[in-house]
This record gives structure tokens, sequence and C-alpha cells, in this order.
């Protein structure tokens, strides 16, 4: 005796399958459209037969056809489907229009990024991006740039984007009329520029000689990071800077490298959760971005 099904649900793997073969008349193309073979799309309609207590199609010689019990719920089982098609299209319409927030360091965003974002809006003019500097944290953003070093953090993802290089510069007039440099320990006697980010790259820089030459130098504090470059090519002092961010500067001789030899050697990376891979328009940002970028 079959046990009628009452309000319990169906095999919930059979419910496409059997709409594909109703959609198509046909179990070889159902077959196809599923990448199953025909044998598997004949037991789905079998097991969901047995589970309803009645035939849904009438077979005969290489053709099938509904019975008047498998018309009517192939009917409801195709709108079913289809509502939960559009539903879900939408949603990833949603979530695909939805801005990207991306973290990144102030002066990485307006040297790197800026110049080179009108190459992402001429690849996809629909995409929609907001910039975020000071982020201490990937939570509360789709994306991260770091600097630094790398970050291992379960379910993550760090790429590297490119150097960041530690290095002080400073201009060449400042260097004409500045007191001796000839090695690190000369940096007591100088002016210094920094904001709150650059201090922290001042110590990285300078390691245990710090606190004896913070002791002795002159600073010019400044409230925002970035703007320590600006000050160093006016001749105010000398700036600690990732030196991919200064190329153009260097090349047109605005600023000088020192101490080269010293340079201390980190990254920029690009932290992100797996799951973010799934989005199209996640996978074109960070194309773009290892395209725009990437050393």
């Amino acid at each position: 005796m079959v046990q009628r099904p009452g309000r319990s649900l169906p095999p919930m793997t059979s419910l496409p399958v059997f709409e594909a073969v109703g959609r198509h008349m046909s179990i070889a193309k159902a077959a196809d459209e599923l990448c199953l073979t025909a044998g598997a799309v004949s037991r789905q309609i079998q097991n969901l037969e047995t589970f309803l207590g009645c035939d849904l199609f009438e077979r005969a010689h290489r053709r099938i056809a509904f019975t008047p019990a498998g018309e009517v719920y192939w009917g409801k089982i195709h709108a079913s489907l289809d509502a939960i098609r559009g539903v879900t299209s939408d949603l990833a319409v949603g979530i695909e229009r939805r801005p990207l927030v991306i973290g990144s360091p102030r002066v990485f965003l307006q040297k790197c990024i800026m110049p080179a974002l009108g190459t992402l809006y001429a690849r996809s003019p629909d995409i929609v991006v907001k910039f975020v500097s000071g982020v201490q944290d990937i939570d509360g953003v789709d994306a991260a740039i770091h600097v630094g070093e790398a970050i291992s953090r379960k379910g993550f993802v760090c790429e590297i984007l490119g150097d960041a290089d530690l290095t002080p510069v400073c201009s060449p007039s400042y260097l004409r009329r500045a007191p001796k440099l000839d090695t690190p320990d000369d940096l007591e006697n100088h002016t210094l520029l920094r904001s709150a980010e650059f201090t922290r790259n001042w110590e990285r820089w300078l390691g245990p000689r710090a606190s004896r030459i913070f002791a002795h130098t002159r600073f010019i504090d400044m409230e925002s990071s970035g703007l320590e470059p600006t000050a160093a090519v006016e001749g105010l002092g000398i700036a600690i800077v990732r030196r991919r961010l200064v190329e153009q500067e260097l090349a047109d001789h605005r600023l000088v490298a020192l101490f080269e030899s010293e340079m201390v050697h980190e990254h920029y990376f690009f932290l992100f959760a797996e799951p973010k891979l799934r989005s199209g328009t996640f996978r074109l940002f960070r194309n773009w971005l290892r395209d725009a970028v990437m050393e």
C-alpha cells in the first residue's frame, strides 16, 4: 500500500527535475539542461511518483505526456519554482548594485587609486564604489587595503598589491641648507615631519634609535596624514614615506630619498572574506585593482 504524503514535503531534489521534464516534454532534453543522465532523471521522477502515489506522466514509445494529475501538479510546481527564481534573481541584482565599500589608507587612495579610477568606470560604467579611509578592521567593509605585514585570518584572503617600502625624503633645497646628514643618527639635528600614522612609520624605520632621536629633534606635527610629502617638497623638513607614493616627486627631483640602503621593506595587501568572490561586481573590482596598482 502506498502511504499518502498528507502535508509532508515531496523529495525536493525531484521537483526541479519534474519541472524541467514537463517543460521540455522530454527526459533527454531535461537531462541535458540539468547535466544529469537520462537514467538519473527517470529515477527522480519515479521517486516523486512513489511519494505522491500517482503517475505524473504517461509513457509511450519515445514520447511522454502528462496524466491529468501530473498536468495540474506541474502547473503548481512550475509557478512556485518560477517565483523562487524571480526572487533569487532580484536579491542577487540588489546585492550586485549595492555599493562596494573599500577601506584604504588615505595617501594610497590619493596617490594610487584616484589617478587610475577612471579606468574602472570605463571598464564597468555602472559600478558603485565607496572608499573610506582610516579603517581599522575588515568588519563593516567589503575589503580593505592594508599596509605592513600580511594578515592571517581564517576565511579571509590577503593578497599582495605591491611594495610599501619606508624611506625618509626631503627636498633638494632643504638638503643644501641643512646640517650634515651622513647617517640616520644625524636626524636628531633636523626637522622631522609627522602625523600620528607617520610617527609610527618613523618608529619602524628608526628602530632602537627612535627614542634618542625623538628626544632631541624638532617636529612639525600635522593633523592629517598625507600632508608630510607636500611639506617635504616645500622644504619644511624630512618626511618618512612609502617610496611608491612619491615616485613622481623623486623622478621630478622635487624630493630626494635618503639612506636608501636602510629602507624598511613592507607591502600593501588587499584583504577580504572568501565569500566576497561569489559577487561578480567584487571580482571585477578586485581584478581592476590588481591591474591598476600591482607591481
